[in-house]
């Protein structure tokens, strides 16, 4: 009879520690307003590595350390629509957001692009989150850069919705583009891929910013970026990996890993974490806090913070650098219901830095540059 009851026991103590898969929704991932120019922004630190094994590691319950990564923290914006160029609005018009890219980001083979935006869509009743193209100022071969966007043929399909282990789905894109080099000749830029998402594992993730439970998805794309010119058209084929685990509420990937498939071999290039910081603009908790201004942004001495002080709260203000560390600290009584302070920070050396501003229950954080 003990025996028996030895077992029982056991395994209701192991039924109570296992783990059960999470589901996500679209409330798990971007969707800013124009309520705040930081809306849905967060922090992530990147970083290059080929060393990295958890894209080995799939399955059921599976575990991932990954606490060893370090890198450079930096932030990432979601925009608005109204955020982003007038010329790229028309066209993208119905979208629910943009993000700004920094570089190439693998939008083309063989062209040079800047002040880009990715545009993103949930589509069927928010059953899916797809990118419907980009705009970009785009040169090639040094010629002057013009502002290019390029609205997908078919969406590129990142994820369905509810997103669940062992879900597997695909999706056929692309574009077909043309660059003016002068008034008689342009440039031809085309993509074709096919994207395979896999819900191939679940289970817990540590990482620098802690550890949380995840899916996550392998995303196999196969694609042939091409450039034609009167000389004839140049193909580029590729074939990169995503491996993103993703949690609850988190609205970017808690990791990303970047690779390239060359034959049998998969060669992880670069990653991404969730940062161990702030979220930025959050709109569910600066009630209390309307109308934040920073200004001047960018500056050489001290911003000016101004806000509608709902509350008429007491207000402490904080400045972080993008890797956390506290470089000032700030208090001031409830004088009225509009806040305005000048901050000495004329001593930070130039760099971005993270200004959140507290009035009494309601924070909110964003962005102020030094020059």
């Amino acid at each position: 009879m003990a025996k028996w009851l030895l077992f029982i026991f056991i395994g209701i103590v192991y039924q109570s520690s296992a783990q059960t898969p999470i589901t996500l929704t679209r409330a798990d991932f971007p969707k800013p307003t124009t309520a705040s120019s930081l809306p849905d922004s967060v922090l992530f630190t990147s970083f290059n590595s080929n060393t990295t094994t958890a894209q080995n590691i799939n399955g059921a319950n599976a575990v991932w350390d990954e606490s060893q990564l370090s890198g450079n923290a930096v932030y990432q914006n979601f925009l608005s629509m109204s955020a982003t160029p007038l010329v790229f609005q028309l066209l993208f018009f119905g979208c629910d957001y943009a993000e700004p890219l920094l570089n190439n980001s693998g939008l083309i083979s063989g062209g040079t692009v800047s002040d880009a935006y990715m545009y993103y869509n949930y589509a069927g009743n928010d059953s899916r989150l797809e990118v419907k193209g980009f705009g970009a100022n785009m040169s090639f071969n040094g010629s002057l850069a013009v502002p290019v966007p390029a609205l997908y043929t078919s969406p590129d399909v990142l994820y369905r919705f509810p997103l669940t282990f062992g879900d597997v789905d695909s999706s056929q894109s692309g574009y077909n583009i043309s660059i003016p080099i002068d008034s008689t000749i342009s440039i031809g830029l085309k993509r074709n891929q096919v994207r395979v998402n896999t819900v191939d594992a679940w289970g817990r993730l540590t990482t620098p910013a802690g550890t949380f439970d995840v899916l996550r998805v392998e995303s196999n794309i196969k694609r042939i970026d091409s450039v034609s010119t009167p000389l004839g058209t140049i193909g580029f084929p590729s074939n990169p990996i995503e491996y993103k685990w993703l949690g609850q509420g988190m609205k970017i990937p808690v990791l990303q890993l970047n690779a390239v498939a060359t034959g049998a071999n998969v060669n992880v290039t670069n990653g991404t974490f969730y940062g161990q910081g702030y979220a930025l603009g959050l709109p569910s908790t600066d009630q209390g806090i309307r109308s934040l201004l920073i200004y001047p942004n960018p500056s050489e001495n001290n911003p000016i913070i101004s806000f509608d002080n709902v509350f008429r709260e007491p207000v402490s203000i904080w400045v972080h650098d993008l890797n956390g560390k506290n470089y000032g600290e700030f208090h001031f009584a409830a004088d009225g219901k509009m806040f305005k302070e000048s901050l000495p920070l004329g001593y930070l050396s130039s760099g971005n830095y993270l200004i959140r501003v507290q009035s009494g229950t309601y924070q909110q954080v964003e962005i102020w540059s030094k020059k």
